[in-house]
């Protein structure tokens, strides 16, 4: 299986650590290893460096989801299609995000395709997590789009 980054060149990367906790490592995937808000392909890759259960994941998946200004009306069916597809996350294992030019979204898990988000909406807006401005870790955001 041809791994989701193979194409693609790395803008940057940044690792989470909250109260002394290692929580992930991420890193930001673009065609050209340059960050363009609007140009796919983009992925992103966070391998976790603790379990993680996805009930979790999901529940701070929608609580940053809010805090960007994203209402349930735009984001229930996008947190039910999570809960299909993501799994619970040991300690060493990778999920990445990759968004096509055209708006397709695909989950993979250590390097294996899970699900893709039907709506063109979702990646852009999955991604707005770690790269809008008003995201909840900026320090975090400037090194995953090379700042």
């Amino acid at each position: 299986m041809a791994s989701p980054i193979q194409d693609l060149q790395k803008v940057g990367s940044a690792k989470l650590e909250v109260f002394f906790f290692d929580i992930y490592y991420s890193e930001l995937f673009s065609e050209d290893g340059q960050y363009q808000p609007g140009t796919y392909p983009l992925a992103l890759q966070i391998k976790y460096l603790r379990d993680i259960k996805a009930k979790d994941l999901i529940e701070r998946t929608d609580k940053e989801w809010k805090k960007l200004g994203y209402t349930d009306e735009q984001t229930n069916s996008w947190l039910h299609r999570l809960e299909e597809i993501w799994p619970d996350i040991k300690e060493d294992d990778m999920l990445t995000l990759r968004v096509e030019e055209g708006g397709t979204s695909v989950f993979y898990f250590n390097n294996d395709p899970i699900g893709e988000m039907d709506d063109d909406n979702f990646g852009k807006s999955f991604l707005a997590i770690w790269l809008d401005e008003d995201c909840s870790y900026p320090k975090l955001r400037k090194k995953l789009i090379g700042g």
